[in-house]
């Protein structure tokens, strides 16, 4: 009996006198595309991410390495264009610059806009229509507790109907103060850069929604905060409608990280959109309600 046990004992040790080896993986060979991003919005100037891609295992990158600089891009209609330039703002909360091409007209409600770049090597276009009807949200209220595919979280409830004879896809939204406390995870602190101060910040919820068998219903929004807060934090929650190409490619981008969290996911590639093969993101629309306010109570 003693022998067997220390059989038992000698298979644990070895199971568990494991060693780590760093292994280097080699590079393959990679065909870099362009990134579009750009999404017109009443009464709001036009913005657009244009981007180059690079391979997975590259590491951190500056933002300002990332910017196709020197492209020419311009939104227009039927009556009148605008000629977007480069720009930046400085994100606090992630201490980086953010590098878009920024419009000077505002978008106006149901009309349809033509998005065309030109970085010298070619051209790529994409429409949008600024027709979508923006929901009402009838209240808004909280959960310590949730469970989803990524786990168990406090979560804000967004409660509004929608709306009926169409098809209609939905992104939340809060604006809320952020100081040097927030976190995002267990481990990573984020904020370091704002000193004592507090800012504004607009935080959008990671999924979208379609309502796919729930026309006409009423729909429940749960949002797990993406920052940690303090009891008596204000925010104001809105509740974006967004046209098909937006959510078709945020609906990818998060499957796609979902494959790459979770084990048991088969890996997602991101399909062609408006841009075919030429590049991968998008061009849309969309529409906010009425804020509605918040005060986290924990």
């Amino acid at each position: 009996m003693m022998m067997k046990n220390i059989m038992v004992l000698a298979i644990v040790a070895t199971l568990f006198n494991c060693t780590t080896k760093e292994v280097i993986l080699p590079q393959l060979p990679y065909e870099g595309r362009v990134s579009i991003q750009g999404i017109v919005e009443p009464d709001s100037i036009p913005r657009v991410y244009f981007n180059r891609t690079v391979p997975y295992l590259t590491g951190s990158i500056n933002t300002a390495d990332l910017v196709i600089r020197n492209a020419i891009v311009k939104i227009s209609t039927l009556s009148e264009s605008d000629i977007l330039r480069l720009d930046s703002i400085y994100d606090k909360v992630d201490c980086r610059y953010l590098y878009f091409y920024n419009g000077n007209v505002k978008i106006k409600k149901n009309m349809s806009y033509i998005l065309e770049i030109n970085d010298g090597f070619k051209t790529y276009t994409a429409t949008a229509t600024t027709s979508i009807v923006p929901v009402t949200i009838d209240s808004v209220s909280y959960t310590a507790t949730f469970k989803d595919l990524y786990g168990e979280h406090e979560g804000v409830l967004t409660y509004f109907k929608d709306i009926l004879n169409e098809t209609n896809y939905y992104r939340y939204e809060m604006l809320r103060s952020v100081d040097s406390t927030v976190r995002r995870g267990e481990k990573k602190l984020y904020g370091s850069c704002l000193g004592g101060d507090s800012i504004k910040y607009r935080e959008l919820g990671r999924s979208v929604y379609s309502d796919q068998n729930l026309e006409g219903q009423q729909i429940k929004l749960v949002i797990e905060p993406a920052f940690s807060h303090k009891e008596g934090v204000v925010g104001y929650v809105r509740v974006q409608a967004i046209d098909k190409a937006t959510y078709e490619f945020y609906d990818q981008i998060d499957r796609q990280k979902l494959g790459q969290y979770n084990p048991f996911v088969e890996p997602f590639f991101l399909k062609e959109g408006q841009f075919g093969k030429d590049a991968i993101g998008f061009f849309g629309a969309r529409v906010k309600s009425e804020p509605v306010k918040f005060i986290f109570p924990e």
